[in-house]
């Protein structure tokens, strides 16, 4: 039996799938300090895995991890105002974005195809946010 309410793993998947499907809305992201959290945390934590699964030495991995997040925490700002809709987006879509690095482990070659594609999908929502349409700076 399905319950009505889908839970929070399964609306982060949602939200996942729909940033790197080039459909997300950053106007559906909850405009919450706890959710930049979570997102943050668990992108710190893919983020790790990703490395680690690689091969990569623990201080590469954290350095690497962080300075990752700390791109995407800068690129939240605008005139020194923090938005959290768009950490949120940006730490569910590098969610996103380590699961497929992850994958592409077994897949020869399909890495180049997980950077281009995550490249896009980056940009496609940086640029949302600076549309005057998204009304997310306010």
């Amino acid at each position: 039996m399905r319950s009505k309410q889908s839970g929070l793993v399964v609306a982060i998947i949602h939200h996942c799938w729909r940033l790197l499907s080039f459909r997300g809305d950053l106007k559906l992201m909850p405009d919450s300090t706890g959710f930049v959290w979570v997102a943050m945390g668990a992108s710190f934590l893919g983020g790790m895995t990703e490395q680690l699964v690689r091969g990569r030495p623990l201080t590469l991995a954290l350095v690497t991890t962080f300075v990752w997040l700390g791109l995407v925490l800068i690129a939240s700002r605008k005139d020194g105002a923090f938005n959290r809709r768009l950490a949120s987006a940006l730490g569910l879509l590098t969610m996103g974005i380590q699961a497929l690095l992850i994958l592409s482990i077994w897949i020869p070659g399909a890495e180049w195809l997980v950077a281009i594609w995550s490249g896009l999908a980056v940009m496609h929502l940086l640029s949302n946010a600076n549309n005057d349409r998204a009304r997310v700076w306010r």
